[in-house]
């Protein structure tokens, strides 16, 4: 079963400090809330940008995620910026999880804890407390972004029929519920949880004579095949069109067969979608891709953790 995520960063009313890019640790809220997901397995992650969006975007741009841009963070509230993100991840993945960023001392034991759930909805508690994220099915979503009512998510979440779904998850971390405050610092954070704990970090890439595959061409072509749009692709990454473009004619060369099926003009102007070649290799990279970090899971347990509190 494949999660994704939404972190909502687009900025709804911070007229000051803006929390994303706040320092933690070694490195920024933003950053740290990414990674943490991204060492469960939750893939793809979706960012909802808005205020100091270009900023932000090239501060995240390295770390494999799909950035979406709400242009009227202003005029709009904070569950427009959620129901962007579901709505994208409709196709893409089998559940998401949904949290704003500002809540980066989540810690990932908590993040592999809700992801045990089968339960249509499921959410951290702790001390008797929910926090984030939210676990919410695909088959939930429209229910959600259907909600039009004066709460939000919250609001959406306490419909009868999805609270009577939501599965409790008991959790000891109070980083579900500790924020990034307005004044630039966190409010009283748990001891020694300003770090990211160390973990293995592996990238899969495809070569001949050169690398021509890894981890950013898969996800171009994954974009592009969701949204019908190489332009759309390339903007979600935060690249230039042109970089784009060089990545798939290099891969192609290498391949020997098209990636892409493109189709120009029309009265919804072009689209591509993938060839039949290229849905089977994405397929394959994506399989290997979570072979091989599941691998580089244990042989990082057996290796560093093991015998050694330090490293824990």
């Amino acid at each position: 079963m494949r999660t994704g995520a939404v972190i909502v960063a687009a900025g709804h009313k911070s007229p000051t400090l803006f929390r994303p890019m706040m320092p933690v640790g070694d490195t920024t809220v933003i950053r740290r809330i990414i990674i943490i997901l991204q060492q469960a397995g939750v893939d793809p992650v979706v960012v909802i940008t808005g205020k100091q969006g270009d900023e932000l975007e090239k501060h995240i741009s390295k770390l494999q995620v799909i950035c979406l841009r709400n242009d009227r963070y202003e005029r709009t509230q904070m569950f427009d910026s959620i129901c962007m993100g579901l709505q994208y991840l409709e196709g893409l993945c089998d559940r998401a999880l949904v949290l704003p960023a500002k809540y980066p001392l989540l810690l990932t034991r908590t993040v592999n804890d809700l992801l045990k759930s089968t339960a249509a909805a499921a959410c951290p508690v702790c001390g008797g407390h929910r926090g984030h994220p939210v676990l919410i099915r695909g088959e939930l979503i429209g229910k959600i972004t259907g909600y039009d009512g004066p709460m939000g998510l919250r609001g959406a979440l306490r419909q009868p029929e999805i609270d009577a779904l939501m599965d409790e998850i008991p959790v000891e971390d109070e980083g579900i519920f500790w924020p990034a405050e307005g004044d630039g610092r966190l409010a009283e954070p748990p001891k020694g949880r300003e770090r990211i704990p160390m973990h293995p970090k592996v990238q899969l890439a495809l070569a001949r004579e050169e690398l021509f595959f890894d981890q950013s061409m898969a996800r171009f072509l994954q974009i592009t095949d969701h949204t019908g749009s190489m332009q759309t692709a390339c903007r979600q990454m935060h690249m230039s069109y042109t970089k784009g473009w060089k990545m798939l004619k290099a891969a192609e060369k290498q391949l020997g067969y098209p990636l892409l099926i493109t189709q120009s003009g029309g009265a919804e102007g072009g689209s591509s979608r993938l060839s039949p070649q290229a849905r089977e290799l994405l397929d394959r990279y994506f399989q290997m891709e979570k072979e091989l970090n599941e691998t580089a899971k244990r042989l990082f347990e057996n290796c560093f953790l093991q015998g050694n509190e330090e490293q824990r």
